[in-house]
């Protein structure tokens, strides 16, 4: 029976010392290893290279709907250069106006982009995902992302439903949009707005731009940060915080009121309006320190 003992003994300190031994060689250059396997097998997935990158191009849309996890990243003309360094596009045509670029892992769900009438329509291919059991060791693939160029032209529409996944808008304008994300953060640099609805579940919330209309924002979990070219004073506002500070700036470090914890903000202004809510985040608005080039 002691022999038995000392045989599981040895077996736990060996199981322990190489587990900690694998944790190592991983955080010291394993990964270089199993690119090297998910070059030649489809049940593994590591690095860069096991990214797919598909394009459509010469696209004629005034509004893009995006339904499922797929990240969403929509940019005007003066965002092509920083865009394409940012996602690796290096090697790429330089993009005009009018492409969809689509990037994925090989073993996920590729994103389907398609034309309906004048909507660019993004959605998710559940029959391209490999079948089977498969080791993901890239945090590159986690979601398709999904880069539409936009023509410099003011969009009709933009929608976008998801459950896991970011959206990014640069330097474009549109008359209405219509975000709804389960889990992820959503970022509008720049934008020019005619009214834009935001409903957030997890995740923080930033805008800037030239914001008109009805800007409507609900965050469950999260901050809300609103940068605008408009002076506040313009707006009528209805900010509430359950839990959280409300910060209201003039765009040069001054305060219109005294932060507060777990109160509402409401003031009469113009036709734009910033209606707010942030159930457990802050609210900060700003005037003046976006870039309106």
């Amino acid at each position: 029976m002691r022999k038995l003992k000392t045989f599981f003994i040895v077996c736990a300190a060996v199981f322990v010392v190489g587990m900690i031994m694998s944790i190592a060689g991983f955080g010291s250059g394993g990964v270089q290893g199993f690119e090297a396997v998910a070059e030649d097998h489809d049940w593994v997935s590591a690095g860069p290279g096991s990214r797919v990158t598909t394009e459509m191009n010469d696209l004629d849309f005034d509004s893009i709907e995006a339904v499922g996890p797929t990240e969403v990243v929509i940019v005007g003309e003066r965002e092509y250069a920083e865009i394409v360094g940012e996602y690796g596009l290096e090697t790429a045509a330089k993009p005009k106006a009018g492409t969809a670029v689509a990037i994925f892992g090989k073993n996920n769900h590729a994103p389907v982009m398609e034309m309906d009438g004048k909507t660019l329509r993004i959605s998710r291919d559940q029959d391209s995902k490999v079948n089977g059991v498969y080791l993901n060791f890239s945090s590159e693939d986690a979601y398709p992302t999904v880069i539409v160029f936009c023509p410099d032209k003011q969009l009709e529409q933009i929608k976008v439903n998801s459950s896991y996944s970011d959206v990014d808008l640069r330097s474009i304008s549109f008359k209405r949009a219509e975000i709804m994300l389960n889990f992820g953060d959503i970022e509008a640099e720049n934008i020019v707005s005619r009214g834009i609805t935001i409903e957030s579940d997890d995740g923080d919330v930033e805008l800037s731009g030239d914001l008109k209309g009805q800007t409507n924002v609900k965050a469950e979990r999260g901050d809300i940060d609103i940068d605008t070219k408009t002076a506040l004073k313009e707006y009528t506002m209805k900010l509430a915080a359950s839990v959280g500070e409300i910060t209201i700036g003039d765009g040069e470090g001054k305060f219109m009121d005294t932060d507060e914890e777990g109160y509402s903000y409401i003031q009469d202004g113009g036709e734009d309006a910033l209606i707010l809510k942030a159930d457990t985040g802050d609210i900060e608005l700003s005037s003046g320190e976006a870039d309106f080039d």
